[in-house]
């Protein structure tokens, strides 16, 4: 057995390290992707008005007076860009607030628990 798919026995090393590092490279691209993602999901979900002309999320969770908000979020689907987005409030850290976005646009944020929801029906009756 002098080669392994077409590769001479002595460059096989240099392959397999070659593979390696185009693994890392593809892992350490798609992390870059992923926190950009989140970073737009966070801006989208806080900046998003239930009502025009109404409040912001962020400005709803302000007005609580419990502290910033601290949001944080997680990919679900690259191919689709779903985001989940939890943010909760330095005075209340038990309560999360948990938000689906999709980054194309097309749908706003929308509530995906009790509390975001409770937050939005709050915000659009007043």
């Amino acid at each position: 057995m002098a080669d392994f798919f077409g590769i001479p026995k002595q460059r096989i090393p240099i392959a397999i390290a070659m593979l390696l590092l185009l693994a890392l490279t593809l892992s350490w691209l798609q992390g870059r992707f992923d926190s950009t993602d989140v970073k737009k999901g966070i801006a989208l979900a806080l900046q998003h008005k239930p009502t025009p002309g109404g409040p912001t999320i962020f400005d709803a969770l302000a007005a609580r007076s419990e502290g910033d908000p601290r949001c944080d979020g997680k990919v679900l689907s690259t191919l689709l860009g779903d985001v989940e987005v939890r943010c909760n409030t330095p005075g209340r850290p038990a309560i999360e607030y948990d938000f689906r976005v999709l980054l194309d646009g097309r749908k706003p944020p929308r509530a995906a628990n009790p509390a975001a929801e409770e937050l939005v029906l709050g915000m659009v009756e007043k």
